[in-house]
This record gives structure tokens, sequence and C-alpha cells, in this order.
């Protein structure tokens, strides 16, 4: 349908962008290379600065989007090429196989219960987190279906237990297999919907204009920063947000990795990485790093109000609404907010716990402060597939990463393809609210053009 739309990304920002041309009788298209639309939000306790609870204010878009009429969802799938003409875009898709039939599965969990093999989850491996070779993104993911993990499904995984990839004939030719757990444990509900031999699907689709919402990755913190690959109980700020989550790996229950226990004393160290040499860290402020460790602070309060909360930090950044408020907040709720430069972290061996050496950048003296564990805020990076789809697109990137407006203050959210437009993280790091009034924008000059 050429009066169609493409949006690239379902986080927040691609979800609202496509509720809103929809709205407006316009069919979109909503892409994502994950297993379920949803973003970085999905995955949160809560959003500053009103400490709302995150999946309670995205699950029910990712519900109106999944049922709107005129909206698509296309997940696991690859913006392969993308040819403009007489004023559309030809566009080429390629839906990777998730190996489940997307209509019979009903996200009942036999065949995830059945599976015998469990590996270290992607974000929350470091706290603890496992997830099974047959596994649902996230309780609430949409669409509300299993993806079997590729590793498992060509034989890499045997060695570890996995009960595919001893056959000698490959399941693409076979189609019936009595030896998989998960598709037994299928069968045993009368569903079916495990397909081994599921391969890639390609799309095309001709579409008026793309709005690229592809959103922010989270920065990894850089080898051993201040003791994050050599200790346990040094971890990032977001493995700490999926220890508050009640759909985290330890449902919501703040302990330490090394024995499980409750820390009394917390330490978090602002801008860890922020200017390393050699592409570690971010050269850049992230804007939004101050606001989410003084929410984790006042949510850790709430869990235990005995807790100690120390804030390293060099400067705050409070630019939105509300955000000065939230600092006061945390302020007024205990928790200690120090002008200092950590530079060195060691543990003591018995107790594991951390002892941060750091210079106050007030006076300029040495001090050590003893914590039971420590949370490294380090920011924000742009998204891995920038630089591929930035080249299928044609259109240009920043230095950063980031892609680039055509004039932020004439042209804000556009690009210098006609028809292209941007929004949310793509542009640069940002925060929930700011990316949700940017996909409106979005969305009515891609309608518009």
């Amino acid at each position: 349908m050429s009066d169609s739309i493409l949006v690239i990304g379902g986080g927040i920002a691609g979800i609202n962008c496509a509720m809103n041309a929809a709205k407006y009788g316009t069919k979109v298209y909503l892409v994502d290379d994950t297993a379920s639309i949803g973003g970085m939000m999905a995955r949160l306790d809560k959003t500053f600065p009103t400490n709302d609870c995150s999946i309670c204010i995205e699950a029910p878009q990712m519900y109106e989007v999944d049922n709107h009429e005129n909206i698509e969802i296309l997940t696991n799938t690859d913006v392969r090429k993308v040819k403009k003409a007489n004023g559309t875009f030809k566009v080429k898709l390629a839906r990777k196989p998730m190996y489940v039939d997307e209509e019979k599965c009903t996200g009942c969990g036999a065949c995830v219960e059945a599976c015998p093999v469990s590996v270290p989850d992607e974000m929350d491996g470091k706290i603890g987190g496992q997830r099974k070779l047959v596994s649902m993104a996230f309780p609430q993911a949409v669409p509300n279906v299993v993806k079997v993990d590729p590793s498992c499904r060509f034989g890499e995984m045997r060695k570890e237990g996995a009960c595919i990839g001893d056959c000698a004939v490959d399941c693409s030719q076979c189609r019936e297999c009595p030896i998989a757990l998960c598709v037994k444990a299928c069968e045993k509900e009368g569903k079916k919907a495990i397909v081994l031999w599921q391969s890639n699907k390609n799309v095309s689709l001709e579409v008026k204009s793309i709005v690229v919402a592809t959103g922010i990755k989270n920065a990894p913190p850089a080898g051993d920063l201040l003791g994050y690959d050599v200790y346990e109980n040094v971890i990032s700020n977001t493995e700490f947000e999926r220890l508050m989550n009640a759909g985290g790996p330890t449902s919501g229950e703040i302990i330490r990795p090394s024995d499980q226990k409750h820390p009394k004393k917390i330490a978090w160290i602002q801008c860890a990485g922020r200017g390393l040499a050699e592409g570690k860290g971010t050269p850049y402020c992230s804007k939004i790093c101050c606001m989410i460790s003084a929410k984790q602070t006042i949510i850790t309060k709430e869990h235990d109000e005995s807790v100690e909360t120390t804030i390293f930090y060099n400067d705050l950044k409070a630019y939105g609404k509300g955000f000065w408020d939230f600092y006061r907040k945390a302020n007024e709720n205990g928790v200690r907010y120090v002008r200092g430069r950590p530079y060195e972290v060691f543990e003591d061996p018995e107790t594991r716990n951390l002892t941060l050496k750091y210079e106050n950048l007030d006076t300029g003296e040495l001090g050590k402060y003893e914590v039971e564990m420590l949370v490294l805020a380090t920011g924000v990076m742009a998204n891995d597939r920038n630089q591929r789809l930035a080249k299928t697109l044609k259109i240009e990137l920043d230095e950063l990463g980031y892609f680039k407006e055509k004039d932020p203050l004439l042209s804000p959210l556009e690009t210098k393809v006609n028809g292209i437009y941007l929004c949310g993280g793509a542009t640069g790091p940002i925060d929930i609210a700011e990316s949700v009034a940017q996909a409106t924008a979005a969305s009515m000059k891609a309608v518009l053009v």
C-alpha cells in the first residue's frame, strides 16, 4: 500500500509513533529485530520522575498496537533493502525464524518447562538471571509467544544437554521430531506450535514514508572498570534496575550477587567510564543517568528505609520537568550525595564488601568509603543496528553513531532523504517523555508527507 508508513523499532517511541499514525487512518508496519516489541522500557522497574510502574504504562499500549486494525507488527525482522522510486519506498524485509507458529502458540509455557537447558540471560546473567533455550522475552511480550534459541536449533548446545542436534537429517528435511522435548510438550497440549523447520521469510512492502525509532542501548562497563569484571558485587545500573523489578531474576528482591544477602550500604558512581580512551565508555553526558540513580535510591529506600545510599557524582543533570524536585526528594529521603571521583575499588575477601578510593572534588582530599554493593551508572549509547540501517536507508550518522537530523532547528526529526524521519533514541540520549513527544511529531510528518 503506497499510502502506508514503516516504523523501524518497537520501543516506546516506535509504539507511540505507530499508534498516532494509525489513528489518522494510515496503515502502519511496525518492525522490530527482537522477538517482542516494548524495547528498553519494558524491562525497567519504574519511570522517573513519577516512579510509576514502567510495564503498567507500556503494556496497555503494546496491547493496543497489537489489536489495532491499521497496525501490522513484524517482530524478529530485519530491514534488508530500501529503494526510493516515484515518491514511495520499496522495502525488502527478512523475518528471521522463531521456530514457532505464532498463530498456534498461546504462550502456555509447557515447552519452556520441558526444556532441559538453562543459560545465563543476556541482560540479567551477572545478577543470577537464567533463561531456557526455549523462552519468552518477558511475561507481557507482544506477540505473547516463545522463541527457540537458534544455537539449540542448529545443534550447538548439544554438549550442554540440549535434546536437539543429534540427528543425521536436518529439521527442514524431516519435519517430524520424536526427540525434541519442547515439541513433545507442545503436542501434548494439542497445539503443535513448535516448528523447527522454519526458515527466513522475505517480505516486500511499498510505503510512502519511514520513521526510524531504533532506540538506545545501555553502555556496557568497559573491561574491569572499577572492579566490574573482577568483583561480583559491582553491577551496572541496568542490572540494579532488574534487581528492583518484580519481573526480574530476584522477583524484586534487592540482594547481592555474591551471597544473596540484602545489602545495607550501597553506592552509585555517576559517569562511570565516561571519557575513557580507545572507544571505551561514552565520551558524552547521557542526560538521564542522574535521574535514574536518584530513582533507584528512592525505590531502594522504599524497599528498606535503613539502607544507606550514597551517590558519587561530578555534576548533576536535572534538565526536565520535575527533575530538580526529584533530586530534592532523594535528598529528603536520606540519600547522601558526594561530589567525588572514585578511581579504585578493592574487595575484602572475607566479607565481600567493597572499598572505594575517591577524590573529593570540593576539598581535593582523598577518601575511602566501604559499601556492600556498588552500582555503576555507565550511560547509554547508540543502537548497534544504526550503522547497517544508515547504509540501507542512505541517511547519515553523527560521530557518536546516532542519526543526523537535517536541521535540528528548522527541520527537526527530518533527514536529508525526504520521507524518512527520526524519533526517540535514534537521535541521541533521551528520556521516555521526550521520546513520546518526538514520536508524535515524527508520526505527523510521516502521515502528511
